[in-house]
């Protein structure tokens, strides 16, 4: 008598090891975008430092740049120099700004700013942190607000 596998074994192994490996790819994908709205929470965690370092210097949430436009492309001014690679302060993957849109994944826009007030929009795909809702949020003086 041979020793071995039938056909039908095998095709239950292999069934098996398909299950377990789409799982894993939609698990991967989760973490993925966990992964970019943690960075997205800490980049506009740093962008509130640099505002409220800003507003300590000179009495005023003076950036250097007017509203509306994209935090990246805001050189030369205050919020430039307290932000050393704030070129580089863009969504992980929008290049949209949330300006004029804030319904999906967007570059982080500075849509309103006064002396004493100011407001950024991001965009959440899950939810990092505290902030466990997908969606649009805003940074402003007061802290981080779900729009």
């Amino acid at each position: 008598m041979k020793k071995g596998f039938t056909l039908v074994e095998l095709l239950v192994v292999i069934a098996i090891i398909g299950v377990l490996s789409a799982v894993a790819v939609v698990s991967l994908g989760s973490i993925r975008e966990k992964g970019r709205d943690t960075r997205r929470v800490t980049d506009i965690d740093t962008l509130r430092s640099a505002m409220e370092l800003i507003n300590n210097e000179s009495g005023k949430y003076d950036p250097g740049c007017v509203a509306p436009s994209i935090i990246s492309t805001c050189t030369g001014g205050k919020l430039a120099a307290q932000m050393q690679n704030l070129a580089n302060t863009k969504d992980p993957s929008g290049t949209v700004s949330c300006a004029t849109d804030c319904t999906k994944v967007c570059d982080y826009a500075l849509t309103a700013v006064k002396d004493s007030a100011y407001e950024v929009k991001f965009f959440l795909e899950k939810g990092a942190g505290s902030y466990t809702a997908p969606g649009c949020y805003a940074l402003t003086e007061s802290g981080i607000v779900k729009k």
